[in-house]
């Protein structure tokens, strides 16, 4: 029964995790409301981590009313080949990082992903992708 119990659990964060990311996807779609949080978290000058669906739509998102400076992705590539979006892989970003605001997509490694940036990033430089579009700022 313990076993059920796990894989229920396990179930239940996997759907949970999805439905966070359709969430995420259908609130970058709109375009005066990405417009009102990139006001109001004060980005301008950015870097995108996660290569992604989320990563992606992202950048097609706020690319044209902030500077992305590119996606950066540990494997410095796109799920997607889309070759208008610049990448960038995390070795090359720890040397190349000049204190830009990050916005972290990935929904299921998040705390990973920002423990390893906060080696080089600064906590206050680094906002989850939930926390942009509908968080606290």
């Amino acid at each position: 029964m313990e076993k059920i119990d796990e894989l229920l659990d396990a179930y239940a964060y996997e759907m949970e995790t999805v439905s966070s990311g359709y969430e995420m996807m259908g609130r970058m779609l709109d375009r005066k409301y990405v417009e009102s949080r990139l006001k109001l978290a004060g980005l301008s000058d950015m870097y995108i981590y996660g290569g992604g669906y989320l990563g992606i739509q992202l950048y097609y998102a706020i690319s044209r009313s902030v500077n992305v400076f590119g996606v950066v992705d540990k494997s410095g590539r796109l799920l997607l080949d889309v070759p208008d979006i610049p990448v960038v892989s995390l070795e090359k970003f720890a040397e190349i990082y000049e204190g830009q605001n990050v916005i972290i997509t990935p929904v299921k490694f998040y705390q990973s992903i920002f423990r390893e940036l906060s080696e080089f990033v600064p906590e206050g430089k680094l906002m989850y992708l939930g926390e942009f579009l509908g968080g606290r700022l």
